[in-house]
């Protein structure tokens, strides 16, 4: 297929352009002149015709006043007085078609004269009338001696001669109009062959290039379905091989256990243990790399805590930087929100191999790792995670910087520390944080260290508490298990201000009432709480007007304000759960505010207490035949209602469904299935699809737990 610069089409199309409208113009400029030709020619001739008339009107005039003057007939004074009066009309008509000003001027001077002499006729027949014929005669013949006739005929003469001084047309012009035209018309169709050869030209450059999408289409879909074979064989490849590989490991760390120290023995079955280790990393590498290389990777964003990451990482590499005698320094900035919404697991992994490679290439010195939290404005909603892991190892030669960063690179493949390694992890670091809407970026000095930087912009501040920060959800619900927190409470009923001033009694919360929109405004402005239960419909200001004044308030943009209202409507619980930070629908239970109060306020550590689990909840004593009748009713959920909603994995039914679970664990007094339908009910609430399908498919198991802690029988198999 013939190619060409694209710039070639655009020049040839502009032309053809330039040359059509220039036909257009050179036809239209032709059928113009063509057209007043024509128009000049007629309004020529419609002046000779009126002119013409003028003169037969004036002849005739004289004509019949010169008979009544010899014969004395009235009749022909009639006719005389009906010539002039038709004078006027014909002098009319000769100014309509006359084109300019000067001879409108030429006409009205005729017209003078025309009257005048006229006139004169006139009166030289009301002269006979009272005189007699002899005085008419001597006075007409007086008139003609006058000279006024001849001049009267000399300016018609003139006056039809005039048009064509008036028009000027060429001889010529109707037939040079009409060549024109003929050429216009010629140009214009060698110009529309020439449109029909572009067209059809480009229409056989556009299916080219159409077959040519479709092929690319179909490669794309081919390369779509191999990238999906080579995921499948990753996958399986992945099961095939960790299944020996499990117990490889494990048998091996049994070996390594129960041989005596210090033997042959123990030291193969240590090398084979940490080989194994080795291999595992690689195999996990690999298919890392693989899923983010294939768009794979999801991210699953959730309230997450840098200080329990902080306290992870110490825990993994304090005994590995220890055996190397290197310090390492974890410098968290004071300001660091202490929840941020982002991939925990993801920017853990990150870290583990970005801290992992440092102190892998670094023999003496140190591994800090430095965490700074900036906002761009006022606005404190979001802002940009900056970390740092500086170290003091071997560096990086500055031509090898950019390498490192792609698959199976490696600085010094040469080394032995790095012969250990894949050449895989930074490539999936870089990935992983470019995934994640960041970047990377490195600073090395061969001999004096490196340092990474991962910065993660626009990360919005969680006003949710992470996991392992909240308060347990068991009943009965305990407000003082929630840190003493200020709390503003805002409703325009006095019956719900004073209902929640006594769920509130007894605790250790402080807790503060305003009426309505505008004082909880200026109650924020006095004194910041921690906690803002906000009714919707108020007088004055209402909820939603006083949340977005209360955000502008400066330290308030991240303030937890939870809607506490009474509407139903599904479409108003949406938009309100968009808005707010948390949701309570009136009326409301003891456990329901308690449930969402602990998404946002820790859990309360009195001073001596332990972290040790807490045990499984058992039924009460009062409760055991509850619980087998809730049994018993899961059961048939089971059956009938869960395969359809585990199967869809549709948010709305998924929502309904926590909602009856958390129901009738309210009903038989069951923490357990509250605990699991409020977590189910989160899932779908925040959309992680991937969290709420799996805990979908822990439900028979929870029935199980259930029944064997309540003495129902096992279920058939």
């Amino acid at each position: 297929m013939w190619s060409a610069n694209p710039r070639i089409y655009t020049r040839l199309v502009v032309a053809w352009l330039v040359l059509s409208f220039a036909g257009v113009l050179v036809g239209m400029r032709a059928w113009w002149r063509l057209n007043r030709t024509f128009a000049e020619t007629s309004a020529q001739q419609n002046i000779s015709f009126s002119i013409e008339k003028i003169r037969s009107l004036v002849d005739d005039a004289e004509r019949r006043q010169l008979s009544y003057l010899l014969t004395g007939d009235s009749s022909e004074l009639s006719a005389f007085g009906d010539d002039r009066h038709r004078l006027p009309v014909a002098f009319g008509a000769l100014n309509e078609t006359v084109l300019d000003t000067s001879s409108h001027d030429v006409v009205f001077r005729l017209q003078t004269k025309a009257d005048g002499w006229l006139d004169e006729l006139q009166h030289i027949a009301d002269l006979r009338a009272s005189a007699g014929p002899a005085a008419a005669a001597a006075a007409y013949r007086g008139a003609l001696q006058s000279g006024r006739r001849e001049e009267l005929q000399t300016n018609l003469n003139l006056l039809d001669q005039q048009p064509t001084d008036w028009f000027s047309p060429s001889q010529s012009a109707p037939q040079t109009d009409l060549r024109r035209a003929f050429l216009t018309t010629v140009l214009a169709g060698f110009l529309s062959l020439g449109a029909g050869a572009l067209a059809l030209f480009f229409s056989r450059m556009a299916l080219a290039k159409e077959r040519n999408e479709r092929n690319l289409a179909e490669q794309a879909q081919r390369a779509e379905r191999i990238a999906q074979e080579k995921s499948r064989f990753l996958a399986n490849m992945s099961h095939e091989i960790r299944t020996p590989m499990n117990a490889i490991l494990g048998f091996s760390e049994l070996l390594t256990v129960e041989l005596p120290a210090g033997g042959r023995a123990r030291r193969y079955a240590q090398s084979i243990r940490e080989s194994s280790q080795s291999l595992l990393q690689l195999i996990n590498d690999v298919l890392d790399l693989s899923k983010v290389e294939a768009g794979m990777i999801e991210l699953h964003v959730e309230p997450a805590s840098m200080v329990e990451l902080v306290e992870f990482l110490r825990t993994v590499f304090m005994q590995q930087a220890a055996r190397k005698s290197l310090q390492l320094v974890f410098d968290t900035a004071a300001d660091v929100p202490s929840a941020l919404l982002l991939d925990r697991s993801r920017l853990r992994q990150v870290l583990v191999n970005l801290i992992g490679n440092a102190i892998k290439f670094t023999e003496a010195g140190s591994v800090t790792i430095r965490t700074r939290w900036s906002t761009p404005d006022e606005n404190k909603s979001r802002g940009a995670l900056s970390i740092e892991v500086e170290d003091t190892g071997t560096g990086i030669p500055l031509e090898r910087q950019e390498d490192i960063f792609e698959p199976f690179s490696q600085v010094d493949p040469s080394r032995s520390a790095e012969q250990e390694g894949t050449g895989l992890g930074l490539s999936i670091v870089k990935r992983l944080v470019e995934r994640m809407g960041g970047a990377i970026g490195l600073s090395s000095t061969p001999g004096s260290g490196s340092t990474f930087r991962v910065r993660l912009s626009g990360v919005p501040v969680s006003a949710r508490l992470p996991a392992l920060a909240r308060a347990d959800w068991d009943e009965p619900a305990d407000f003082n298990q929630l840190s003493p927190a200020a709390i503003l409470v805002v409703d325009d009923n006095p019956t719900n201000r004073e209902l929640l001033a006594g769920l509130f009694e007894n605790s250790h919360h402080r807790v503060r009432f305003a009426a309505n929109g505008r004082e909880a405004l200026e109650a924020v402005r006095q004194s910041r709480p921690d906690l803002v239960l906000m009714d919707i419909r108020m007088p004055e200001m209402d909820g939603r007007t006083a949340l977005q004044e209360i955000h502008k308030l400066p330290g308030s943009e991240i303030l937890p304000i939870i809607a506490v209202t009474a509407s139903s409507l599904l479409n108003d619980e949406h938009i309100i759960r968009g808005l707010f930070a948390g949701y309570v629908r009136k009326p409301f239970t003891r456990y329901a505010l308690f449930r969402e109060m602990a998404e946002f306020l820790p859990r309360h550590r009195p001073a001596g207490a332990t972290n040790a689990a807490p045990v499984p909840a058992e039924p009460r004593t009062d409760a055991p035949a509850r619980w087998q009748e809730l049994v018993t009713t899961l059961r048939e959920i089971e059956r009938a209602s869960w395969p359809g909603v585990r199967d869809s994995g549709a948010i709305n039914e998924t929502k309904e469904f926590a909602q009856r679970l958390d129901d009738l664990g309210q009903r038989a007094a069951c923490s357990p299935l509250r605990a699991y339908a409020a977590d189910l009910l989160s899932d779908a609430r925040n959309y992680a699809v991937v969290r709420m399908e799996a805990r979908l498919h822990e439900f028979p198991a929870l029935i199980g737990s259930i029944a064997s802690r309540s003495g129902a029988p096992a279920a058939a198999e």
